[in-house]
């Protein structure tokens, strides 16, 4: 059976299960990347090879987990429509999700970064620092969501689930976005159009990460800024329900994972308990 020729089924069967098209996208690309570097004589759905492709060890544990649940759903579905016998990925055990800790990207880091990147990359890093953009939000900005208002310029951002929510840009991100837009013709509405396959659409999210992820040195990734945003936002407000709704969490606990520690702060708080006067 041809399984690339599958693939519009599939992702008709997405979009008929109510995923959103940045979903649909994602889940797309990582089962075609995956679908491109197996060789004409091995069988794509071999188990040997799914799990050699899945241990790449330059992968950071989000990008795999991205990654297996797409190829998860994928032989899922191949299975359960009677395209296949027996998936298999069946047998694999559940991925591990430990509780992360705040690492939110130092300034200094993401400067340099900036000064290194092109106009495009660095409205990416921009929005993710100073916006607190997820990289699907990132990659799907458009022209008219971009609100100037009396006090200064504010984005609608597309988040999950569909939400809808409005983030007050910073002077930076401002110029960051209309420079970017500068760069692009006036008949396309996307910040970031896609230059490929899909070039009458936007670059897809897991492209915004690489090429953020490719400006930051060392283990530094996208979501680092975005724990740099979620930390900076909390330490001038001390309002974790504002930091909630700028983030596009449900819930709030959630937006606690993302706050770095107040290391000043949490310093003064250690010295007042020191036995040594």
């Amino acid at each position: 059976m041809d399984v690339i020729a599958q693939l519009p089924l599939w992702t008709a069967w997405l979009r008929a299960s109510e995923r959103s098209e940045t979903t649909v996208g994602l889940r797309e690309y990582h089962v075609r990347r995956y679908l491109n570097g197996v060789p004409a004589e091995t069988d794509p759905l071999d188990l040997e090879w799914l799990v050699a492709y899945l241990a790449n060890p330059r992968w950071k544990a989000a990008t795999r987990r991205s990654a297996r649940t797409s190829l998860r759903i994928w032989t899922t579905w191949l299975h359960r429509t009677g395209r296949i016998i027996a998936d298999p990925l069946a047998l694999f055990p559940p991925a591990r999700s430990p509780k992360p800790l705040p690492r939110p990207c130092p300034d200094p880091i993401i400067r340099k970064a900036l000064f290194a990147s092109d106009t495009r990359v660095r409205a990416m890093i921009t929005l993710a620092a100073e916006a607190g953009l997820r990289r699907a939000e990132i990659a799907v900005v458009a022209r008219p969501d971009v609100i100037d208002e009396r006090a200064g310029t504010s984005l609608i951002v597309h988040g999950k689930g569909r939400r809808e929510r409005t983030v007050p840009l910073t002077s930076a991100a401002a110029a960051a976005l209309s420079r970017q837009f500068d760069q692009v013709s006036p008949e396309i509405p996307w910040l970031f159009p896609s230059k490929g396959r899909y070039a009458d659409t936007h670059l897809q999210p897991v492209r915004v990460g690489e090429l953020v992820n490719e400006a930051l040195p060392g283990n530094w990734s996208a979501h680092t800024l975005r724990h740099r945003f979620a930390t900076e936002s909390y330490r001038n407000s001390h309002d974790l329900l504002l930091v909630q709704t700028l983030m596009g969490h449900s819930k709030p606990e959630t937006t606690a994972i993302y706050v770095g520690l107040d290391t000043a702060q949490a310093r003064s708080v250690v010295d007042g308990i020191s036995l040594v006067a």
